[in-house]
């Protein structure tokens, strides 16, 4: 019988756990500029008067994949808007300065290189729309 509650138990922590990872795997956490600027971003493509998207990635990251998809999909509709992907293998100390901790990241900058937005996991088409509007206003 007490085999039943600890078995029980154990599969109430691991559903509410999975539930809370689904619901913020994935999740738009607006930054709004509070991290540092890096240098090192100008030297891979991100710079000062064009928003960006930053996909971090690898090739063994297969969820990656789907990020880059999504971007695809949704940067038409916000034009101006650049996208640039970053492998972290080619990238360490980069990846490691921005604190990407797991792949996919995607990471939204402004046009003065603020990072307005911090992205884990694989977003939803409607969550990087959602993100691109808050930080640069209306798509065309």
């Amino acid at each position: 019988m007490t085999g039943l509650f600890i078995l029980g138990g154990a599969t109430a922590i691991a559903t509410a756990l999975g539930m809370w990872w689904q619901r913020h795997h994935g999740s738009a956490i607006a930054t709004n500029g509070q991290t540092e600027h890096h240098e090192g971003l100008a030297d891979v493509g991100v710079s000062a008067g064009s928003p960006t998207v930053v996909h971090f990635t690898a090739d063994w990251c297969g969820p990656c994949a789907a990020v880059r998809r999504v971007i695809q999909d949704t940067l038409p509709d916000f034009p101006g808007v650049s996208h640039v992907e970053l492998d972290i293998n080619e990238h360490p100390e980069l990846s490691r300065d921005l604190g990407i901790l797991s792949l996919p990241t995607t990471l939204v900058y402004d046009s003065a290189v603020q990072q307005r937005f911090r992205i884990p996991g694989v977003p939803t088409r409607e969550t990087l729309s959602d993100a691109l509007i808050s930080a640069f206003g209306q798509q065309s």
